[in-house]
């Protein structure tokens, strides 16, 4: 299995020898800041974990690429053990095809000539194997039309949504229309079905989730009596980072209805995780899945970012050099997690050594982001000085990675082992 490891980058002839040795040092401050560090271990913890749920429930997994766009985590996937990659964007498409990916959901709509015709020369290599959603008789004929024109087969899937949700068809009890257009097209290969749970809310929303999902297995069942499908494989996906136990349960009940499918599951988040909204709603899935519960170590925090204090204008108050341009601020404000005042000295082999940083505690709090800073309050009795590092947390991975061009990977002592890109 692989392991985001690698050779480290040299950073000046003086210290070459040294930086072979061990890499860059956070805590040695031999990088700039603010900087996004993922920590190694954490990483691949996550991606075993949730390729161990995913084969012991059964289904099968194609994580949201979105989430990092890092090529380097996609491979990392696929070597796990992952069916393929879901993706958001035609551009992320390419990028990932051209990295070597084979095997893609594009979970969206695809819309628009210029994009037609990019996945078109994808799908002339022959060597990849793409589906895309569908929702409309509208984008359907447009789908037909163009990839009839190229002579090209295209995999679609058709999209079922929810009322006030995001896309997909809403009427699931009159679907036909949009299936006897997606017939009248030979280059147009109807090869599942999919939608995403994650857009139910409110009171009730496990139950809603489960009828929802039991009704888009019925619906197959359906589909699949008439004959509708296309030869080969049919494929049923769903499902986000929130409600992944529920779908994967529910679409490996579906044996009474005698429909025989592929279930892909497409959480995209569990590979970073957070401290915020994704921890709450791991925390949730290990309170209702025993299957969760049983698989051993958890989901953890991966993400990590770095920054200096850069003043202490009144006592109990740190401004930190870490703001909206750096960090998610969407779904809650970053976390301090610890603390630690540069004190570099080395040892009698010239590397270097350090103290832990110090853990925080809830005290500790970011009140207020701006582009380049924030304001955190802290505990009156600690000593915080400008220049002093601070490490902190997240919630929402996505839109901190999409900050970042070069995130940084390190090892249990804060040094880099690499850094990796991401494509967003």
């Amino acid at each position: 299995m692989m392991s985001i490891t690698s050779e480290v980058y040299e950073k000046g002839s003086g210290c070459k020898e040294k930086l072979k040795q061990q890499g860059w040092n956070i805590l040695a401050q031999e990088v700039s800041f603010p900087i996004a560090v993922i920590k190694e271990q954490a990483i691949n913890n996550n991606a075993q974990w949730m390729q161990t749920f995913t084969e012991k429930s059964k289904v099968k997994l194609a994580p949201h690429g979105k989430t990092t766009m890092a090529t380097e985590f996609f491979k990392l996937q696929l070597e796990k053990g992952c069916w393929g990659i879901s993706l958001a964007t035609v551009p992320q498409v390419i990028n990932a095809y051209q990295s070597g990916v084979k095997r893609i959901i594009l979970a969206n709509q695809l819309i628009g000539s210029h994009h037609f015709n990019l996945i078109a020369d994808l799908l002339a290599h022959e060597d990849l194997s793409f589906y895309c959603f569908v929702d409309s008789i509208e984008n359907a004929h447009r789908l037909g039309e163009f990839f009839s024109a190229r002579n090209i087969s295209l995999n679609i899937l058709l999209e079922i949504g929810v009322d006030g949700g995001r896309c997909g068809w809403r009427d699931i009890h009159n679907v036909m229309p949009l299936v006897e257009v997606i017939q009248q097209y030979d280059c147009l290969r109807l090869s599942g079905l999919s939608f995403y749970e994650g857009v139910i809310h409110g009171d009730n929303a496990l139950t809603k989730i489960n009828s929802f999902v039991e009704s888009v297995i019925e619906l197959a069942a359906q589909l699949q009596q008439s004959q509708a499908f296309s030869a080969g494989e049919t494929l049923i996906t769903g499902a986000g980072s929130a409600w992944y136990d529920v779908v994967a349960k529910r679409l490996m009940a579906s044996t009474s209805h005698c429909v025989e499918f592929t279930a892909i599951i497409r959480p995209g988040c569990y590979l970073i995780h957070d401290t915020g909204i994704y921890q709450e709603a791991q925390q949730a899935v290990i309170e209702r899945s025993e299957l969760a519960c049983d698989i051993t170590g958890e989901l953890v925090s991966s993400l990590e970012l770095w920054a200096y204090v850069h003043s202490i204008p009144e006592p109990g108050l740190a401004i930190i050099g870490l703001g909206k341009r750096d960090v998610a601020f969407d779904a809650g404000l970053p976390t301090p997690e610890f603390y630690y005042r540069p004190n570099s000295h080395s040892s009698s082999n010239n590397t270097f050594e350090a103290d832990e940083p110090q853990l925080t505690d809830d005290r500790w709090q970011v009140t207020n982001i701006m582009d380049q800073h924030c304001m955190m309050t802290l505990p009156s009795e600690v000593e915080l000085l400008p220049g002093d590092l601070v490490c902190f947390s997240t919630s929402h991975p996505c839109l901190t990675m999409d900050k970042w061009r070069q995130v940084a990977i390190v090892d249990e002592k804060h040094r880099v082992k690499r850094t990796i890109a991401t494509y967003f």
